[in-house]
């Protein structure tokens, strides 16, 4: 009984669709990944989980003035490498 409450009440989460916009503030940061054996930008994995799970989304190197076409705002500033 508790695990279809918990479904239930998580549905309206699964259906919505989130406009969301990726700030990638520094664009030329770039780093190479060893599983994917190619290089990758900051948000890549953002973007893949994103589009993954049915959400639209638009990547900006500026953040727009406006701000309220979107549910989401992430932004990412680049790698930390030790």
């Amino acid at each position: 009984m508790e695990k279809v409450i918990l479904i239930l009440l998580s549905a309206p989460l699964m259906i919505y669709s989130a406009h969301v916009l990726i700030w990638e503030y520094d664009t030329l940061d770039i780093f190479y990944d060893p599983v994917l054996a190619e290089s990758i930008d900051c948000p890549h994995w953002l973007k893949k989980a994103l589009f993954d799970n049915g959400h639209t989304l638009e990547i900006y190197p500026y953040l727009p003035i406006d701000l309220t076409p979107y549910d989401v705002v992430f932004v990412t500033l680049g790698w930390f490498r030790c």
